[in-house]
């Protein structure tokens, strides 16, 4: 692989999606070959998973559709990569392990088993950027956004979810940015961060 692997992981409202157009848009300014991509994908398993088609099934078994769609997504990241290009993923195989092993209705799914089952599945990023915000704070942005509420974005779910990111920061070397601040001075953090690899 050729090209660079930047991932961009944290909780509802952190600012992901945001601060990984922004990032493309720089690159991009820069004459960089850049692809954006997301988990789950809007292709195939990824689109019936972000339908809600699947109804009301376990973690564990949402768990299964996350690691069959991100088989598929990795090859096709692979692809990029050979080519050259500079990959921006919104989400990947940490977004999984921290909210699927976060309790949720009484249900959760096993940690060791989340990292095991997505072993043989994920391409190692090289680098990824975990945007750290308080949950309440990020809930505040969400609800300004007028979309649909979706089952994860609840507080005392969304703390479980933090402190998962935080270890996996802590396990995976992830760079953690302070997602609380000005959009500009978040941004400026992480293109420092992406400028050391790129």
């Amino acid at each position: 692989m050729s090209g660079v692997f930047i991932v961009f992981e944290g909780v509802d409202g952190a600012g992901k999606s945001t601060a990984c157009r922004m990032a493309a848009e720089a690159l991009r300014a820069r004459g960089i070959q850049t692809e954006v991509t997301a988990e789950p994908t809007h292709e195939g398993i990824g689109a019936f998973i972000r339908s809600g088609s699947a109804g009301s099934i376990s973690q564990r078994t949402e768990s299964l559709l996350f690691v069959a769609d991100r088989n598929d997504h990795t090859e096709r990241i692979a692809r990029m990569l050979d080519s050259g290009a500079t990959v921006l993923c919104d989400r990947y195989f940490a977004s999984t392990v921290a909210y699927q092993s976060a309790g949720l209705a009484g249900d959760s799914t096993d940690r060791d088993w989340l990292i095991s089952i997505n072993s043989d599945f994920i391409g190692r990023p090289d680098v990824t950027i975990l945007l750290d915000i308080d949950p309440e704070v990020g809930l505040g942005r969400v609800d300004t956004r007028g979309e649909e509420v979706s089952k994860f974005e609840n507080l005392p779910f969304l703390r479980q979810v933090r402190e998962n990111y935080l270890r996996l920061a802590r396990e995976y070397g992830f760079q953690v940015v302070d997602a609380s601040g000005d959009r500009d001075a978040v941004l400026a953090e992480v293109m420092a961060i992406i400028d050391r690899v790129v």
